[in-house]
């Protein structure tokens, strides 16, 4: 699947995206084309993807929770492609257990998560119940691993 260089080279880029390929060529002892091939295949397979990644912390959202949802079984897909276009759903899969979906959800203040329920959850019928957990600090992990281009993309409109 992947070899020693190609680990490398991936550990540089998720150091700094933004590196040359004649800078990481040099870092690894290796001539630049090895590494825009590289690359180029490491992508092309699906391995990685490079992208810029924004702190929503700094976007202002901080108020992030997690949400556990039992949902009527009939129409849990339904109910998933429903809350995959909600920008402030960043995180949502399908699970085994108490729920049948978790939820991360991103929003700027424990006002607008309240109004998020309200308007966004409460408006699905087949969700029969929730549980939400409030992050206080995220320890290991955070943004680089939570799809926020949605969030990102609708910016104007949630600040307005």
């Amino acid at each position: 699947m992947i070899d020693e260089l190609d680990r490398k080279l991936i550990q540089e880029l998720q150091r700094s995206g933004r590196q040359s390929y004649v800078d990481l060529a040099r870092m690894l002892g290796v001539v630049e084309g090895t590494v825009r091939k590289r690359v180029k295949d490491l992508q092309d397979r699906k391995i990685i993807k490079i992208v810029a990644v924004p702190n929503p912390r700094e976007l202002g959202y901080s108020f992030i929770s997690i949400m556990g949802l039992q949902v009527r079984m009939a129409d849990l897909r339904k109910v998933a492609d429903d809350l995959a276009q909600k920008p402030n759903v960043c995180y949502l899969a399908f699970v085994t257990g108490r729920y049948d979906l978790m939820a991360i959800i991103m929003t700027r203040s424990s006002e607008e998560l309240s109004h998020f329920i309200e308007t966004e959850i409460s408006a699905i019928p087949s969700i029969l119940r929730t549980e939400t957990f409030v992050n206080l600090d995220i320890i290991k992990g955070g943004a680089p691993w939570l799809d926020t281009t949605q969030l990102i993309s609708n910016l104007d409109t949630l600040f307005a």
